[in-house]
């Protein structure tokens, strides 16, 4: 098992790095830097356990509401910024209480889709001002 994860993640890691080069160096999703920290995605989990798993699924693979984790969730998101998901989970999420989410929460949230997306953690933790630069990449 650990020498398939590994395996995935040098091809990740590899795919991402040929995209970066393929658009002008500009970095993607997934691909270097890493853009949030274990600790983060762990925190983001712990947060969606309590506030998103009764919609969206303990792993993030949709209940009531749509998964944000897997094919679904990056055909529908694909080609956007982290910061266009950030704007949206802030305003309309959780649901019945939409806005109360704090931006350090809404930024461990995103940690964690990332994370149950695939793409790798690294030593940062994830900050708005980078949210921009950070776009989900099509399935």
């Amino acid at each position: 098992m650990k020498r398939t994860a590994l395996t995935w993640t040098l091809l990740l890691s590899l795919l991402g790095l040929s995209l970066a080069l393929a658009h002008g160096g500009h970095a993607h999703l997934g691909v270097f830097p890493a853009w949030y920290s274990a600790a983060q995605a762990e925190r983001g989990r712990a947060l969606s356990l309590q506030k998103c798993a009764a919609c969206h699924g303990p792993r993030l693979e949709g209940r009531y509401g749509p998964p944000l984790a897997g094919p679904r969730f990056l055909a529908r998101w694909g080609g956007r910024t982290a910061e266009e998901l950030a704007r949206y989970v802030a305003a309309r999420m959780p649901q019945g209480r939409a806005g109360t989410l704090k931006e350090a929460e809404v930024l461990d949230l995103l940690a964690f889709i990332l994370q149950a997306n695939g793409y790798p953690a690294g030593e940062q933790t994830l900050q708005t001002k980078t949210l921009k630069q950070i776009q989900i990449l099509k399935p």
